[in-house]
């Protein structure tokens, strides 16, 4: 079933900006006097005309989805990756529509989203699913080892070493672990391997328009903050884009990094 356009979220400015609010630790009637709202009540009529809802539980708006009939009453996702499947779950569903929905280009993007947020097509499902068990090899790169055990129950000699063909089952089973040890190896070391402080700052170019927010940080800790932009002779609001990135990118949201910086 497509959902229809009056039923669709609306992000505007002033609904991005009540939702950074939020999550910035702002309450809803401190986001109310500084928009203008009469207290936090007025606030949640502007949201609910914008297809929003208040989530007790997260202490936040979230988009309100059209009501799903079934026995039981069903709680609705507050992720990008749950609301998906959500919609992909309705019957007769249009994929061109879920991606609009939920901010794709097209099915291809939201594959990939999908897929850096651990989630893999399932045909019998007809849906997204949460990658659990056991990993699936995929066909080997060029650069990947595949091992493939005889059928036949015979040990071959190579350079004086017998090898079990059990041995090299069992080798089989963990190809895929190393391969995504392969793959993350970079990251891997920087964990791993411990390194001087680095007098190099990256420095990133992120789209938007630029606009003032006001928060509220231990004193000592915004000392701290200045006295850095000092020594290193970067202004603080440098110092806070390269940190928010850098913290999204180590605490999942580093699909959403990429796409922000693709888009300059």
């Amino acid at each position: 079933m497509a959902i229809r356009q009056e039923e669709k979220p609306v992000y505007d400015e002033r609904v991005k900006d009540i939702l950074q609010g939020l999550a910035e630790g702002l309450t809803r009637d401190e986001l109310a006097e500084m928009f203008g709202h009469a207290n936090y009540k007025t606030l949640d009529i502007y949201m609910r005309r914008r297809n929003f809802t208040w989530d007790s539980a997260k202490q936040t708006y979230v988009p309100k989805l059209p009501a799903i009939k079934d026995q039981h009453k069903k709680v609705l996702p507050t992720t990008k990756a749950g609301i998906v499947i959500e919609m992909l779950k309705q019957k007769d569903v249009d994929i061109d529509e879920v991606c609009k929905k939920a901010g794709f280009k097209d099915h291809r993007e939201l594959a990939e989203y999908m897929s850096a947020k651990g989630y893999v097509w399932s045909p019998n499902e007809g849906n997204y699913v949460k990658k659990t068990g056991k990993i699936e090899i995929a066909k080997p790169e060029s650069h990947s080892i595949n091992i493939v055990p005889e059928e036949k129950d015979e040990r071959k000699e190579t350079k004086g070493q017998p090898i079990d063909n059990e041995l090299l089952s069992k080798l089989q089973y963990y190809l895929p672990l190393l391969e995504m040890l392969e793959k993350n190896k970079e990251k891997l070391l920087e964990l791993i391997v411990p390194t001087g402080p680095s007098n190099t700052i990256p420095r990133y170019i992120v789209p938007g328009r630029t606009s003032g927010k006001t928060i509220q940080m231990s004193d000592r800790l915004q000392d701290l903050a200045v006295e850095f932009c000092n020594q290193r002779n970067i202004k603080q609001r440098e110092l806070f884009e390269v940190a928010l990135i850098e913290f999204f990118k180590r605490y999942g949201y580093e699909y959403e990094i990429e796409s922000l910086l693709r888009s300059n």
